[in-house]
């Protein structure tokens, strides 16, 4: 048995996953995620007729996405994970898009999520989910030349100058039973870390940190 989580954009959702059965609970939330989270999956296992104690592993999705989010995610899956002596994967939210579109469009996909100040992010898999490249940061509004060619499809929110081109996914949001179904398949060789591809908005604090007294 699995628990998928994805916290990465505007969703907080989980699956349960067992063998012919999935249980999902998913709520579009954009923040509070912290908040949301370990209800969801108490609901979800409480349908599937299970308990923390039932599961087998926990995969989160591990990004590119808020970094609020994201962080949510990953320490939720390997707290679990580290309290109930379980294994934690991670996958990109690359990755399970990718997966979803191959469902229906069978080829290779390339995801597009929108990024910040009008940036993009793009990564390419081949038919059978390999990446064809690392992640690429996509500043110019078009793609660049010869990008696509290839691709038997699209997925991701991608941007609006993109919307022509086929089978372009609106949301951005991964399926969590997806989430499942690739950590399951997945060699456990180190717990799941964040994928950032920008540093933080956030500023820093200008002032110094306090003197700790001894």
């Amino acid at each position: 048995m699995i628990l998928a989580i994805d916290t990465t954009a505007a969703q907080c959702a989980v699956a349960v996953v067992a063998d012919e059965r999935t249980v999902r609970r998913v709520e579009l939330v954009g923040r509070g995620h912290d908040r949301l989270l370990f209800s969801l999956i108490d609901a979800a296992l409480a349908e599937a007729g299970a308990a923390y104690a039932d599961l087998s592993r926990i995969v989160c999705c591990t990004g590119p996405g808020s970094f609020a989010g994201v962080r949510v995610g990953v320490a939720a899956a390997r707290g679990l994970a580290l309290g109930a002596g379980l294994d934690a994967v991670g996958v990109s939210r690359f990755e399970a898009l990718a997966a979803g579109a191959r469902v229906g469009t069978p080829g290779a996909v390339g995801v597009v999520l929108a990024g910040r100040g009008g940036t993009a992010f793009f990564q390419a898999f081949d038919v059978d989910g390999a990446p064809l490249g690392p992640p690429r940061i996509l500043e110019d509004a078009a793609p660049d030349p010869g990008l696509l060619d290839g691709l038997a499809s699209l997925a991701g929110d991608g941007r609006p100058e993109w919307q022509e081109l086929p089978r372009l996914l609106a949301d951005g949001l991964p399926d969590p039973a997806v989430l499942a179904r690739l950590g399951a398949e997945r060699t456990v060789d180190a717990p799941p870390a964040p994928l950032y591809l920008r540093p933080p908005s956030a500023d820093l604090p200008r002032e110094a940190p306090p003197r700790m007294l001894e």
